[in-house]
């Protein structure tokens, strides 16, 4: 969507999709999920991360922060759409399991946020750059841009 809008690129290769690691995160979530060892859990695909935390933190109305890792470019972390990708909550006492978990399937698993649900300020998503930067977004108004864009273009619904 992003080269399209604003590169007036469409087309090209989507990426190849593993079949066997798509079955393999299946079953790591179902056994994560099954053994108490997350909270929640997000496929990442069209939007990317960012859409992914975003659906995340509206849906709980938590906050949470996310980082860059070190090494990738911002952009490409936030929107890249590339398959067999979750966003997972672990609880903090059972990150080494789950890190474990993965680790013992080589499925890679990358620390990029904290949940925060006593967070003293209005809920936000809040993301923390490359370039040293902190963007908080309340959830409120990411609520009425996501809930409010197709009302705005065509109406309200009738019910």
């Amino acid at each position: 969507e992003w080269a399209h809008e604003v590169h007036g690129h469409l087309g090209g290769m989507p990426p190849a999709i593993d079949l066997k690691r798509e079955q393999l995160l299946s079953q790591i979530l179902i056994a994560c999920s099954r053994d108490g060892l997350i909270n929640a859990a997000h496929d990442v695909s069209d939007g990317g991360i960012m859409q992914a935390l975003v659906e995340m933190a509206l849906r709980s109305g938590v906050s949470a922060r996310t980082w860059v890792p070190d090494g990738l470019d911002a952009f490409v972390f936030a929107y890249s759409e590339s398959a067999t990708r979750a966003i997972v909550v672990v609880a903090r006492s059972e990150e080494q399991r789950f890190t474990d978990m993965c680790a013992a399937r080589n499925f890679s698993a990358t620390r990029l946020g904290v949940v925060d649900s006593e967070a003293a300020l209005e809920p936000a998503l809040v993301i923390d750059n490359v370039y040293g930067e902190t963007m908080m977004l309340p959830l409120t108004e990411l609520a009425e841009k996501h809930f409010g864009t197709l009302p705005a273009v065509f109406g309200p619904t009738v019910g």
